[in-house]
């Protein structure tokens, strides 16, 4: 069974996100990177344009065993795909490292139940995206920018360039 894309609103993210923190039986925090921030964001101010070539699934960093374990039995084809379309993908903390300087300064917070969520800036968010240049990824930034969720997609294709250590163009 191949991944579903189906996330495609913000609101789909507020959703899980308000479902784990309900479900933690102690205090627990993730990180929230990827489309998965994006979605978050436009969720945030309102934003009820669809993400194009929706996601297959969400990106959360944790360092706390019962999120990760909420993480485990959403993972691609689990109980959790079947009924959201989307899967969760746990990813490693250095993840965070393809992320710009600072990000943390910059990122927004929410607390949901037992659920602290961190979310970078979309700016951050995209640097990673636009340094991978693929297709789907560029349409993601361009919805962010049509959305007002970055204004120039050139600043952050220079952030890109820059963290592989080329220079900017």
């Amino acid at each position: 069974m191949s991944p579903q894309k189906q996330l495609v609103s913000g609101s789909q993210i507020e959703e899980w996100l308000k479902d784990w923190g309900s479900q933690l039986k102690q205090k627990g925090s993730l990180i929230l990177i990827g489309s998965g921030g994006l979605l978050w964001h436009a969720h945030q101010r309102n934003i009820q344009h669809p993400l194009p070539d929706g996601s297959m699934d969400v990106d959360p960093i944790t360092q706390d065993e019962e999120i990760a374990e909420l993480g485990y039995f959403a993972i691609m084809g689990s109980d959790f795909e079947k009924k959201h379309g989307w899967h969760v993908n746990l990813m490693p903390a250095s993840a965070l490292e393809e992320l710009p300087d600072g990000w943390g300064a910059r990122a927004a917070e929410i607390i949901h139940g037992n659920l602290k969520v961190t979310v970078p800036d979309p700016e951050d968010l995209l640097v990673p995206k636009l340094r991978r240049n693929e297709p789907r990824d560029r349409k993601h930034a361009r919805w962010a920018r049509e959305n007002g969720l970055v204004q120039s997609i050139e600043k952050i294709e220079t952030l890109a360039r820059t963290r592989r250590n080329q220079p900017p163009s």
